[in-house]
């Protein structure tokens, strides 16, 4: 008799640059589930990230999502907030469908699985901590306001390098984010896959009171949900609690 358990398994795209993705996801993905990644390459200008960069990103994305589709994943995520919303608002949303409609595989991306997450904790009323400049951030701020959420504070911390984010301690984005919390917020949302925003997940938790939602937290539960895996992932916050 053949007892072979049949792993569900997640595909998902980071960005070329992205070297915190997969770490979270060694850390905190379920034992029982497989994970694959696939980079994506994301272009600079002049040396750095464009708004322009990421729109060429997400263009790109489906056509991309193609080599995952061929071991036969369960789901694929589009793990690059920015990216995701780089066509507007409801971008995120649609390229969704659209690579859902291509591939024929369960699709999703950062800022859909944001959302989700966010509605999943009971949250409307957010803080929003972006690493990155205000041309950033603003287009992750107007995706969370189209869906109806409430920004009630939303910060760029500044970063021009992804790999610089990337070098920031999970104790210095706690206090980062500390600093910008506001009463009568619901929760604290980190954005960027490419920060240790995971690992912060649960001290700013202890420390605030309300759920912490970041990039690569709201993807894997997304993921999760979507495979019908259900359980608890210790250390990982109220969403996967």
């Amino acid at each position: 008799m053949n007892h072979t358990v049949v792993r569900k398994r997640i595909g998902m795209i980071v960005p070329s640059l992205n070297t915190i993705g997969e770490d979270d996801f060694r850390r905190f993905c379920p034992e029982d589930v497989a994970y694959h990644v696939h980079r994506i390459r994301l272009r600079k200008e002049g040396g750095v990230v464009t708004p322009e960069s990421l729109l060429r990103a997400y263009l790109e994305a489906i056509e991309e999502a193609s080599y995952l589709k061929d071991f036969g994943p369960d789901v694929i995520s589009f793990n690059c907030t920015g990216a995701s919303v780089a066509y507007g608002p409801a971008g995120d949303a649609q390229l969704a469908e659209r690579m859902q409609q291509a591939l024929g595989v369960a699709s999703s991306n950062t800022m859909l699985a944001i959302k989700r997450a966010l509605a999943h904790v009971g949250a409307r009323r957010i803080v929003h901590v972006c690493p990155f400049a205000d041309r950033f951030s603003s287009g992750e701020k107007a995706a969370l306001e189209a869906a109806g959420l409430e920004v009630i504070k939303s910060v760029g911390l500044n970063f021009v390098d992804a790999r610089e984010a990337a070098r920031m301690d999970p104790q210095t984005l706690t206090a980062h984010a500390l600093a910008h919390a506001e009463p009568g917020m619901q929760a604290l949302l980190l954005s960027c896959a490419n920060v240790r925003a995971f690992e912060a997940v649960e001290p700013l938790e202890r420390e605030l009171g309300v759920p912490v939602v970041t990039s690569n937290q709201a993807v894997l539960w997304d993921a999760l949900q979507q495979i019908g895996w259900s359980g608890r992932v210790e250390g990982a916050g109220t969403l996967l609690r």
